[in-house]
């Protein structure tokens, strides 16, 4: 494949084939970096441009300097900045992927609030190339290295619940990307030459050999043809399956464990996919007959005719040994959205939501409740894995 087919895409023309149409509204993440600047130059008059915002970690001494200076290049093109604030707590272990869950948390929560469909990333070619290739020595399978998507509904569970995240600026170079900065003055940060990070060093090893970056690309357009005709089969196997408000799920046949590794993190209310290595062992017991917890928060029995998948009562109930507590607990409703059990999406003018315990499935009933709408996300992760977006 050659290079020129995967980092000299015209910028204009991938905005018009993957920003939301129709009217509908996006949010655009924005660091004040080359690429994220660079994105809100040529967007700044788009008109489902709804909001800008910015995530201040408070990881570094400068990070409010910079969200000042973020809210002056915001402004220099048109926009008022958002800036949200998140305060690292908890053990250091882990903290850029901590830093990455509140980042999209922060975000995503903004987004439900505001009635915000989309959140576009100025991720571009060079930065898939560096993931596939960090999942490649990571061992991560032919599914990681399929890379990012384009467009994918809520990558990251529950914190962009009821949100799509949309890169389309996959097919184009950082180089070209940044050729529209003209005399913009973006913001440096120097995290991004810290090779202390992973991906700093992956990024200096694709710098130094260009036929990397190509094969990586490459790869990553090969892998995702797989998962596409990997997701149509579980789409078949999926045909004709009942799912109910509470989000218990049937069908009318064992599933494989493609399939079931894709299903039991949704209807449990987890991100996924689950281990396929342990789905291909609870396979086996579902096949016997036994009621057995499939693991990421699903429940499943198969009878000899039907599939049944449910919520663990675990999260009713907490475990025995005491060692993990009940998470499906009361809510109050407000006019704000909220995810319960990682399920739903609960807003109203007044009431609680309550759950309760339904023979082997955990639901839900609603007291003193107006105007109560509860969206079954089950629902909608469901159908958004099964159409590969």
């Amino acid at each position: 494949m050659s290079r020129d087919l995967h980092l000299s895409r015209d910028v204009q023309a991938e905005l018009d084939a993957h920003l939301p149409m129709d009217g509908r509204s996006f949010a655009l993440a924005f660091s004040g970096g080359g690429d994220s600047l660079a994105l809100l130059s040529r967007l700044k008059d788009h008109p489902g441009l709804k909001a800008v915002l910015h995530v201040d970690h408070g990881l570094r001494e400068v990070s409010e300097l910079e969200a000042q200076i973020a809210t002056t290049l915001a402004q220099s093109l048109g926009h008022e900045l958002v800036v949200l604030r998140w305060t690292p707590d908890g053990p250091a272990s882990g903290l850029q992927e901590k830093a990455r869950r509140a980042r999209y948390g922060l975000m995503g929560h903004y987004c439900r609030d505001h009635a915000i469909e989309t959140l576009v990333t100025a991720h571009h070619a060079d930065d898939q190339a560096e993931t596939v290739l960090m999942r490649v020595k990571r061992v991560s399978g032919w599914r990681g290295a399929a890379g990012m998507r384009v467009s994918r509904y809520a990558p990251v569970w529950p914190e962009l619940a009821d949100v799509t995240l949309c890169r389309p600026m996959l097919g184009v170079s950082r180089g070209r990307l940044r050729e529209s900065l003209g005399t913009l003055d973006p913001i440096e940060d120097v995290s991004n030459v810290d090779t202390r990070f992973t991906r700093v060093q992956v990024r200096q090893e694709l710098a130094r050999n260009s036929t990397l970056k190509t094969d990586m690309l490459s790869l990553a357009t090969a892998m995702a043809q797989g998962l596409a005709a990997e997701t149509d089969r579980i789409k078949a196997e999926l045909d004709g399956y009942h799912l109910t408000h509470e989000g218990l799920l049937s069908i009318p046949r064992l599933l494989s464990a493609p399939a079931l590794a894709l299903v039991a993190p949704i209807v449990g209310g987890q991100s996924g996919p689950a281990d396929r290595r342990r789905i291909v062992e609870k396979l086996a017991l579902l096949e016997a007959g036994d009621h057995i917890a499939i693991g990421q928060g699903c429940m499943g029995q198969w009878d000899g005719e039907i599939l049944t998948l449910s919520r663990d009562l675990v999260a009713l109930t907490g475990r025995r040994d005491r060692r993990l507590a009940a998470t499906a607990v009361p809510i109050v409703i407000s006019e704000k959205p909220t995810i319960w059990d990682g399920r739903f999406l609960v807003s109203g003018s007044a009431g609680q939501l309550h759950p309760e315990r339904r023979g082997n499935h955990v639901g839900f009933r609603i007291h003193y409740g107006r105007n109560v709408q509860v969206k079954n996300l089950v629902q909608d992760r469901l159908q958004a894995a099964l159409t590969g977006s």
